[in-house]
């Protein structure tokens, strides 16, 4: 192993050929539950998240010189907000391999003290490459004049398809809209109907809320049918009035 002194180190590490490399190492899942509140319904429960655990890497090597910065990760699958990183509790923060550094009097200086002297270049890790928030595609097409949407779905990746919004209804968290009225003040309810291009209905359906500390949850499903399209939204005024917007037959016939 070589050594440099403290002053060839700086000038070492402001060089810009370093060649950086980065590696991101989950180590666990973790399942946490959390409530989910139903304005329409007004029923609470309890959903399980999965949670992920990891170690990201950033190593800069230059003539046999290796510099490696570690830090911890953790989000909920699915939500690249959640994303957090940090070093706290951690051990080994920086590494240096291939080469001892001395100060003015001829002491070896410890990796945290080098430390000091190395910019964000050296500890700024890419967490993009993770794909947190993911999407699936169904029925997307480019040469059409019909718009493609991106439907937010909790738990789950989102939905991007190509097609029109066919029917929507929404109730109000406002007392004094009357039969818009949710029941619940502070709260309520948006339902969306859209078809594909391809013909597939693909219904979403949001909990809104005004509550600090409350979040607004998003529901999906793709559907086949208008009977299944029936089975997610359901028979209650809302969904009717839905239904009404979309010119859905919402009848049973009785023999």
């Amino acid at each position: 192993m070589k050594t440099i002194s403290i002053d060839e180190f700086i000038i070492l590490v402001k060089r810009e050929d370093w060649n950086r490399e980065q590696d991101y190492d989950v180590i666990d899942h973790v399942i946490h539950k959390t409530e989910q509140y139903d304005a329409e319904s007004d029923y609470v429960e309890l959903i399980d998240i999965q949670h992920v655990f990891g170690l990201a890497t950033q190593t800069s090597i230059l003539n046999g010189i290796k510099i490696t910065y570690t830090e911890s990760f953790n989000y909920d699958e699915y939500d690249a907000d959640s994303l957090s990183v940090g070093t706290e509790g951690q051990d080994d923060i920086w590494t240096v391999e291939g080469v001892s550094v001395i100060d003015e009097d001829g002491e070896a200086l410890d990796v945290n003290e080098l430390a000091h002297y190395l910019d964000s270049d050296f500890s700024s890790i890419d967490y993009s490459v993770l794909q947190i928030e993911e999407v699936t595609d169904i029925d997307v097409y480019e040469d059409t004049d019909m718009q493609t949407y991106t439907l937010e779905i909790n738990n789950a990746p989102s939905i991007r398809f190509t097609g029109e919004l066919i029917g929507s209804a929404a109730s109000s968290p406002n007392h004094a809209m009357g039969d818009f009225y949710s029941g619940q003040t502070g709260r309520w309810t948006e339902l969306d109907l859209y078809k594909t291009l391809a013909g597939k209905f693909i219904c979403h359906k949001v909990s809104r809320t005004q509550w600090a500390n409350d979040h607004d949850y998003f529901y999906s499903k793709i559907c086949e049918t208008i009977e299944e399209v029936k089975q997610f939204f359901g028979h209650k005024w809302l969904a009717k009035d839905l239904y009404y917007d979309a010119d859905i037959e919402h009848v049973e016939y009785v023999a």
